[in-house]
Formats: structure tokens, C-alpha cells, sequence
């Protein structure tokens, strides 16, 4: 399970129990979830997700958001992101 809860890179999406991470994934290899979570929909990293599907350790796990490394995102990310495993 990630480590999301605690991170300073999560944030909550609007009427879903899952998450999003804002980290700035350009540079960095992204977590890869457990193939069940994601053919069901509940891994869609890093968009919308459960952090039970994902592995136990993540690179961009912090305290504090570093401004130089969120993901300013855009209207599209959002709008996929609030609409969830709706759209998969």
C-alpha cells in the first residue's frame, strides 16, 4: 500500500473516495499498481486511485510540497481525474 496519506503531494478528489497525487511525475518513475486494482479501476495513478493497489514505497513520499515539483495539471487532468474509473 502507498504511502499516500501522510504525503503532502495528495489530494482529495470531490465526491470520490479515492485520490490524486500532484507530483510532477516527469522525471521520476511512477508507482506501478497490482494488475486486479487496475483492470478494475482502482488504480489510475495518478489520477484517481486507492493507495491499497499500489506498492509500499514511493519516491516522491514527503511532508512538505516542494512548489518546483507539483503538477500544475490542466482543465483535461482535472476533469479525468473527478470522473474516475467512470471514463475506463
Amino acid at each position: 500500500m502507498l504511502p499516500c496519506y501522510q504525503c503532502a503531494y495528495k489530494d482529495d478528489i470531490p465526491g470520490d473516495a479515492h485520490i490524486r497525487c500532484r507530483f510532477a511525475w516527469s522525471t521520476e518513475k511512477r508507482p506501478e499498481g497490482h494488475p486486479h486494482g487496475i483492470k478494475h479501476g482502482w488504480f489510475i495513478f495518478p489520477l484517481n486511485y486507492a493507495p491499497t493497489w499500489g506498492p509500499d514505497t514511493c519516491v516522491a513520499q514527503a511532508k512538505t510540497r516542494d512548489p518546483e515539483k507539483v503538477d500544475k495539471g490542466n482543465p483535461l487532468s482535472d476533469l479525468l481525474s473527478i470522473l474516475g474509473r467512470r471514463w475506463t
